[in-house]
C-alpha cells in the first residue's frame, strides 16, 4: 500500500471512529467542538458505501455502533453544512439546446450543405 493510500485509510478509520461517537447526523452538526471541515469529513465518511448495511443500501452503520442511520439524513446534514437549498438557478430561464449535425464517414461538407438546402425546398 502506498503512503497516500495508507494516509487515506487512516483518515477514513479516524473519521469512522469519531462518527461512532454520534448516534445521528444532527448531533454532528450541533457539536460546538468541531469545525465545519471536521463535521463534513465525519458525515462524508458516514455516508460512504463502505458503511452501507448489507441488503439495505439506504442505511449506514459505523462499525462499533449499534445504530443504523438513513443515508438521506446524512446527506441532508451535509447540505446543511453547504448551505445548499437545491440546484443553482438558471439565468434568464432555460437555455436552448443546439444540435449540430455531424457528417457521415466519407461525406464532404458540400454534400451536407446540399442535403440541407434540398430538405428546405
Amino acid at each position: 500500500m502506498t503512503f497516500s493510500a495508507m494516509s487515506q485509510y487512516d483518515d477514513i478509520h479516524a473519521n469512522s471512529l469519531l462518527a461512532s461517537t454520534f448516534s445521528h447526523p444532527r448531533e454532528v452538526l450541533a457539536n460546538p467542538l468541531l469545525d465545519i471541515l471536521q463535521k463534513r469529513c465525519i458525515l462524508a465518511t458516514w455516508a460512504s458505501d463502505a458503511f452501507a448495511v448489507e441488503g439495505k443500501p439506504w442505511l449506514r452503520q459505523i462499525p462499533g455502533s449499534d445504530r443504523q442511520v438513513r443515508i438521506g439524513d446524512i446527506l441532508a446534514a451535509l447540505r446543511t453544512l453547504d448551505g445548499d437549498d437545491g440546484p443553482p438557478p438558471m439565468r434568464g430561464g432555460a437555455v436552448p439546446i443546439r444540435f449540430s449535425r455531424t457528417r457521415a464517414v466519407g461525406q464532404t461538407a458540400y454534400e451536407v450543405k446540399r442535403q440541407r438546402t434540398a430538405a428546405h425546398i
